[in-house]
């Protein structure tokens, strides 16, 4: 049984991802809504054992200066103030949960019943590709993204501008991708791409490049984790993410399984260091094994399921 915080609305994603969790713990699912309304379906798990589901997001420009805790201190977070978020702080600090699974989790403050989630990957096993055809991928860099974090379109305008220094060939229009590919003969292709909710493009198409790319940039979003970090840019290429204070499933290390840039500015002098770098290809294949273990029937039975049966 899933009871949303909100009595009309929900994090759509994480509820169907939730949904195939095989338990009888009920869960109460907690993401940010514009105009939040306190559920009375809550107060049913006054006195039961369920688990708490935080999916929430503290918005494109959070500096890691505190770590939430609902019941806590949530009166410092200014969006999530006011009577109807209070009910819901109130009924947790009386209530606590046994087991708190949340989403934009500093590492400082994981417990033995506080731990990370994110979504899952839900694509497909890639083939591994051989240390030569990785080698000689036609694409350096894939970025594509939507407008939910003002540094993605920094990013994009920097990469035009670094263009007139490092002489990319670079392509912005999903629509002008095929003749790109034909028409340019450079060895230096970078793909930016803005897709807008509106114009969403079918994810195995976009996979389809990212698997032609040796770099997939994975810039945070309105929230530090997002799908592109678990389930689309590891998946067959290499991710680019921001370094973070952040508690993950299966950590993401610098030079291990992907290539992490140490703050916004940061990110076009980290991809070129990278693409020079000796063992990329290793960079590869651990990526593609983290997002294995991020696939969703793996990532709900190996480690999921072994946190709620602990509890």
């Amino acid at each position: 049984m899933i009871i949303t915080a909100d009595r009309l609305t929900t994090d759509g994603s994480a509820h169907a991802f939730l949904l195939n969790v095989p338990t009888d713990v009920p869960i109460l699912l907690v993401s940010r809504v514009g105009d939040y309304r306190f559920n009375e379906d809550i107060l049913s798990l006054k006195g039961k054992k369920y688990m708490l589901v935080d999916f929430i997001e503290y918005g494109w420009d959070w500096k890691f200066e505190f770590g939430h805790t609902w019941g806590v201190n949530t009166d410092k977070v200014d969006f999530l103030k006011g009577d109807e978020y209070a009910k819901l702080d109130d009924f947790i600090r009386e209530n606590p949960p046994v087991l708190t699974l949340k989403r934009e989790l500093l590492l400082e403050d994981v417990t033995d019943n506080v731990k990370p989630i994110e979504y899952p990957n839900y694509q497909p096993s890639y083939h591994v590709h051989s240390k030569g055809l990785f080698d000689n991928r036609l694409i350096n860099v894939f970025y594509y993204w939507g407008r939910s974090n003002e540094n993605r379109v920094r990013l994009h305008s920097e990469i035009w501008a670094n263009s007139s220094k490092n002489g990319a060939s670079i392509c912005d229009n999903i629509y002008y991708f095929n003749q790109f590919m034909a028409e340019e003969n450079s060895n230096n292709r970078w793909i930016t791409l803005n897709i807008p909710h509106y114009g969403r493009i079918d994810i195995l198409n976009l996979l389809a490049i990212n698997g032609s790319a040796k770099l997939s940039v994975s810039m945070p979003g309105a929230g530090i984790k997002c799908f592109r970090s678990t389930g689309e840019s590891i998946v067959n290429s290499v991710a680019v993410m921001m370094e973070d204070k952040l508690a993950w499933a299966y950590p993401f290390t610098h030079l291990e399984n992907c290539i992490k840039f140490p703050k916004y500015g940061g990110e076009i002098a980290t991809i070129e260091e990278a693409l020079r770098y000796d063992s990329l290809y290793e960079v590869y294949r651990n990526s593609l094994a983290t997002a294995e273990k991020y696939q969703i029937n793996n990532y709900i039975n190996n480690y999921i399921l072994p946190l709620i049966n602990k509890a």
